[in-house]
């Protein structure tokens, strides 16, 4: 049953499993019933930031809950993270494995903070289905050198959220995606990238979480998405996004990060505006996202839907 977990952060096992299996219910999934969901929390001396899985139409788009909620705590500032719980509900009678994938995240991250993380794993019901004091020697053909990134040395932790006031929207949203640029998680990079999006009032932000070989990145945008949705704000309206590494030119959103956002749009079906900024302050472009991305990518009617039609 519930294993016991070894987080500076005083937490019974109890309290994580049953934060775990609700953080499951903030998943975005692809369909509306599934067969497989997960909830992840990660704890830190400083609190538990949680998340649940998201799911794109495309596959390639989805993010694991473990590896969302290491990106919260990053945009957070607290990426030390202890001890990572996950709820996994599956199809009965199916084999659980777990996956290399998180696996890799896992130890990519302690390589770059220097924090072992402990890993656990439960169904729904609080049975154990994988444990480990440290993910990162799970593989032993994939056991990378701790190399810590020296920016987060300073951190201090901070909300990565804040209520929008009275003053200029488009201001405080570049101000916001500032903000966010400075959690840019990036091993070799001397540019940085920040995002932030309105949504339910509240301004949400974030910066790139780079992935050790960049295969598995996730881009400022998605991470500020990320924290909108998690934190039960689904309605985003609005997102922003700024670099310095285009100081008098606009860093466009890439084609990946456009079909995230439409599909947040059609699952919502609230129309979302994009802010490009210029890092000196000095250009902005405004736009809607079915203007910026008109025909984004979608897998089709399903077989059931067709016959539907034909009738």
């Amino acid at each position: 049953m519930l294993a016991d977990f070894a987080a500076k952060q005083t937490f019974s096992n109890l309290e994580m499993f049953k934060k775990a299996k609700a953080a499951s219910k903030l998943s975005w999934l692809k369909r509306d019933t599934t067969k497989f969901n997960t909830g992840s929390v990660a704890i830190t001396k400083n609190g538990v930031h949680i998340s649940g899985l998201m799911e794109s139409r495309t596959n390639l788009l989805d993010i694991t809950s473990e590896q969302a909620t290491i990106a919260l705590s990053v945009s957070k500032k607290d990426p030390h993270i202890n001890e990572i719980v996950t709820v996994v509900e599956y199809e009965p009678g199916t084999e659980f494995l777990v996956s290399p994938i998180v696996i890799k995240i896992l130890a990519d991250h302690t390589r770059r903070t220097g924090t072992v993380i402990n890993y656990t794993i439960f169904d729904k019901e609080g049975e154990t289905l994988f444990t480990t004091s440290d993910a990162s020697k799970v593989y032993n053909i994939y056991v990378p050198p701790i190399l810590p990134l020296d920016k987060i040395k300073d951190w201090v932790p901070q909300a990565n959220s804040h209520k929008i006031t009275s003053e200029d929207k488009v201001l405080q949203l570049r101000n916001a995606a500032l903000k966010g640029m400075e959690t840019h998680f990036s091993a070799d990079s001397k540019t940085s990238y920040g995002s932030a999006v309105i949504a339910n009032g509240k301004l949400y932000f974030g910066g790139v979480y780079s992935s050790f070989d960049h295969r598995m990145n996730l881009h400022s945008e998605m991470v500020a998405a990320l924290a909108a949705i998690m934190d039960g704000s689904r309605d985003i309206e609005t997102v922003g996004i700024i670099s310095n590494k285009f100081i008098d030119e606009l860093p466009h959103m890439c084609g990946c990060c456009r079909q995230f956002f439409s599909e947040i749009q059609e699952k919502t079906k609230r129309e979302i505006e994009v802010f490009v900024f210029s890092f000196d302050g000095k250009q902005v472009f405004r736009t809607k996202l079915n203007e910026y991305f008109p025909s984004s990518w979608h897998s089709g009617l399903s077989f059931d839907e067709r016959q539907i039609s034909k009738k």
